[in-house]
């Protein structure tokens, strides 16, 4: 299992709006809170730049252990579709857009995890 590296944002498929995510136990409450999480096409974009797939199916498990707490909820998968930095500027710029900051075309950063700080920042403002 691949370690995620906190904070992350959410990006779901049918929504400009990004999600940010500080730690583990956000993500936590975010799935107890989202019972209708879509899942199909929805990403986890990690601070190294890793992009999870969320995927709503328990994983089968292949011994008898009786099941966790945590095992109905959404899983993540390492993407065979990763979120590319130009991506995600522009996914950035539209959530900014929504939450009434202009000037979004000189929101520019050089790595992903700029990005996330600068949706933290916007979030905070």
């Amino acid at each position: 299992m691949y370690t995620i590296y906190w904070p992350a944002i959410i990006k779901q498929q049918h929504s400009e709006e990004l999600i940010y995510l500080a730690s583990d136990r956000d993500w936590l409450e975010f799935c107890c809170l989202q019972p209708h999480i879509d899942g199909s096409q929805d990403k986890l974009l990690d601070s190294a730049g890793v992009t999870f797939d969320i995927v709503i199916q328990p994983l089968q498990k292949f011994n008898s252990t009786p099941s966790s707490a945590t095992a109905d909820l959404p899983q993540l998968i390492i993407s065979q579709r990763p979120i590319d930095l130009v991506s995600f500027i522009h996914y950035v710029r539209e959530h900014a857009v929504l939450n009434g900051h202009c000037c979004t075309a000189k929101l520019v950063f050089s790595d992903i995890k700029q990005g996330i700080e600068t949706v933290a920042y916007l979030e905070s403002n």
